[in-house]
């Protein structure tokens, strides 16, 4: 078996040079959503339509059948007989997040291979993987591979948004009868977490000589803010105590930093806090400056909602990343525990003001257990508690013993010599819109994750691999009919 593995790579590496002169062609191209340039034949935006056209027009080239789909926002490249009434799909996304102006080996739209690596935006997340996907179809093609079920690569535009290619899709077409994401890693991740963010608004107010005037961390809610900010009024004899006991809160946190400047009456400071950013489904892995700031200034005798806001987020919800102090731990033998981000946290005196909680969850727990442990743990912040709607999904898992699942832990453990495993992910897919979908690959486990990063990059010999893997699996897949 590991000398068949070994075939499909090495028919793989032969697709290399044309592989990335292609993929060069399509990660020069800014697919990013662009409300100013949308209209119905370019629902997106310019730069998505024009990777959409690119596909078709490489596709149709090499004589797949090509068709767009929901409302011009999906495009379907087939292979296999078009009457089959059972497919395998390979969910992909073309659209990326923006460039930043942050890069140093090259710019975001302007690909370039250095030591073996290629960068520009969307090689990691997931043009690169994309392709792979593609030549792995044009391999077996170009090998007289007959399939029974049609092979379906659905490309998708709006995966970095809001989702409605995908939603526009369901309408329109079936599911596939099985179906892959290439937009996570190896192993196979068959269970991907739920996620929800609540909010919680309220208005803003002080009482007393002690006064917050503006607090600020964070602007989205999938992230660990990196930074904070406050802006307090103190009596003036507290100045220079409360400033040696921010020295002092930070030197005894080697994770943290910050700043601290008064104004010319001595009575109002402004705080800066620097903690560690990371990813809000892995809120375990950063240092949540927002919260640490709260923390500090809890402490201090600022009253009405000023006080309450503090409370909740430095006390209730600080080093908190299990809920465990809202009453939230929670964990499901095969999809793990439960984790929450606080993403977002503002606070302005007099003003409408906001907390926003992200919650990465498993099967066995409910949005109404989430939401009512939130509000039974706000005390005295008087607030409406509800669920933001941008990104909200149920848990997805698919059962163990599919055909999806265990096909595909096979394939991975052949070629890479390990043993059959999976994981599960915190993060999201188009998998989890599917019923026996699963997310698989292009993140190899010894490899960077570099995605919406500056200088985002791929290990050019890793999209071999990835093809290889992708071409053997969708043989199996495609080789009979339930």
């Amino acid at each position: 078996m590991a000398n068949q593995s070994n075939q499909w790579l090495k028919q793989a590496q032969k697709y290399q040079a044309e592989l990335l002169k292609r993929l060069e062609a399509l990660i020069a191209i800014p697919s990013v959503y662009d409300a100013q340039t949308a209209n119905v034949n370019q629902p997106l935006g310019a730069g998505v339509a024009a990777a959409l056209s690119y596909l078709e027009n490489m596709a149709r080239q090499d004589g797949f059948k090509v068709r767009r789909t929901a409302k011009n926002m999906v495009t379907v490249i087939s292979f296999g007989p078009q009457d089959a009434t059972q497919t395998v799909g390979i969910l992909a996304h073309t659209d990326v997040v923006p460039g930043g102006n942050d890069w140093t080996v090259t710019q975001p739209f302007e690909p370039k291979i250095v030591h073996g690596c290629l960068y520009g935006r969307g090689t990691h997340d997931m043009k690169s993987d994309l392709m792979a996907a593609y030549f792995a179809i044009k391999q077996l093609r170009d090998n007289q591979f007959q399939p029974k079920r049609r092979i379906e690569l659905i490309i998708g535009s709006d995966e970095e948004s809001n989702w409605r290619d995908m939603d526009n899709y369901l309408v329109d077409n079936p599911e596939p009868t099985v179906s892959f994401s290439p937009d996570g890693a190896f192993p196979v991740v068959p269970g991907e977490m739920g996620f929800l963010t609540l909010s919680i608004d309220f208005t803003g107010n002080n009482q007393g000589s002690w006064g917050l005037a503006k607090f600020d961390a964070g602007n989205r809610d999938n992230v660990v803010p990196g930074r904070a900010e406050a802006l307090i009024h103190l009596p003036q004899d507290q100045t220079q105590i409360v400033l040696r006991a921010y020295e002092d809160y930070l030197a005894n946190q080697p994770d943290l930093s910050g700043e601290a400047t008064t104004s010319d009456d001595d009575q109002t400071l402004h705080l800066l806090l620097n903690g560690v950013a990371a990813h809000g489904a892995y809120p375990q892995l950063g240092q949540n400056a927002g919260t640490y700031l709260a923390n500090f200034l809890s402490q201090y005798p600022f009253e009405g909602q000023a006080q309450a806001f503090l409370q909740f987020i430095g006390q209730q919800n600080h080093q908190s990343p299990f809920a465990d102090k809202l009453g939230l731990r929670f964990h499901n033998d095969i999809m793990g525990d439960l984790v929450m981000n606080v993403g977002q946290m503002h606070f302005t005196d007099k003003k409408p003001s906001e907390v926003h909680i992200n919650f990465r969850y498993p099967e066995g727990i409910t949005k109404v257990a989430m939401m009512t442990q939130v509000q039974r743990h706000l005390r005295g912040l008087q607030a409406r508690v509800y669920l933001h709607h941008n990104f909200i999904s149920h848990p997805h898992l698919v059962d163990l013993d599919d055909e999806i699942v265990t096909t595909l832990e096979q394939v991975y453990a052949n070629q890479t010599n390990t043993k059959p495993s999976y994981n599960i992910s915190n993060g999201g897919s188009y998998a989890r819109l599917f019923n026996r979908s699963v997310a698989f690959g292009g993140q190899f486990p010894d490899v960077e994750m570099t995605s919406h990063q500056a200088d985002e990059y791929v290990v050019i010999d890793n999209i071999s691999r990835a093809q290889a893997i992708f071409a053997e699996s969708l043989a199996r897949l495609s080789d009979h009919l339930d």
